[in-house]
């Protein structure tokens, strides 16, 4: 309950309402979140590329300042375009109908945007081109990290395999299961072989959050979280036996 003075309500410090209060902030987050994922589809987009960055982060050996590095454009990239998405919606309110200011506050943040998605593709160039066409050329390098090279495959596979469900109407619940399971099984495996922890988690984050956009639901992030843990407990059990 808010306690009123003279400047207004004050907020409770009591320990279990402001637990609430955070876990509500966590809720209204992810719920933009979601929404933003739900509707553009750039959203979509930059969550498959920072997907796919991470695994040839760890597939290349970089180090852990250029891995921090590559993930802060990331999650500068994802801002831009989520602010992009508040700044439109606000627009819509202020101004239904068509006014050449909307058009011009749209139109600035839509070129913000573009400018950091162009200086995030030439930072992640910068750090992945060099180590990438040095060690795809090298017939060694391919002996020694075939079966991570795979395991990308298994995701890019995943990934633009259960997108693919939109285009022919195929039954998506039906796809999203073995497409996600062999998503988070590979994210598993090169986690493990690269010994990068922190790339599992991120990596396992992102690749719920996108199933569950790819699978447009609006409901929980219920069943891709499910799946995820699946193959988590089958590379787990697959580990122990092999």
């Amino acid at each position: 309950m808010a306690i009123f003075n003279g400047n207004g309500p004050e907020e409770s410090r009591h320990p279990a309402k402001m637990l609430l209060k955070v876990a509500a902030s966590f809720r209204y987050a992810f719920s933009g979140l979601f929404h933003v994922l739900l509707t553009q589809r750039n959203m979509r987009f930059h969550f498959c590329m920072a997907l796919w960055v991470m695994c040839f982060a760890i597939v290349l050996q970089l180090t852990g300042f250029e891995k921090a590095y590559i993930f802060i454009v990331i999650t500068f990239v994802v801002s831009m375009e989520t602010l992009n998405t508040c700044i439109e919606a606000f627009t819509d309110i202020v101004s239904p109908t068509y006014h050449e200011k909307a058009k011009i506050a749209k139109d600035t943040a839509a070129a913000a945007l573009l400018v950091v998605s162009i200086g995030s593709l030439m930072s992640a160039g910068y750090l992945l081109i060099p180590p990438f066409f040095g060690s795809i050329l090298n017939h060694h390098w391919w002996l020694l990290h075939t079966r991570e090279m795979i395991a990308v495959g298994v995701i890019v596979v995943a990934v633009l395999g259960f997108w693919g469900t939109q285009i022919f109407r195929w039954p998506m619940i039906l796809m999203e299961v073995p497409a996600g399971a062999a998503s988070s099984f590979a994210i598993c495996f090169l986690c493990r072989v690269g010994d990068d922890w922190l790339s599992f988690f991120a990596m396992q984050f992102f690749s719920i959050l996108l199933f569950h956009s790819l699978g447009r639901r609006r409901e929980s992030v219920r069943l891709p979280a499910i799946v995820h843990v699946v193959g988590i407990v089958a590379y787990a059990i697959a580990a122990k036996i092999f």
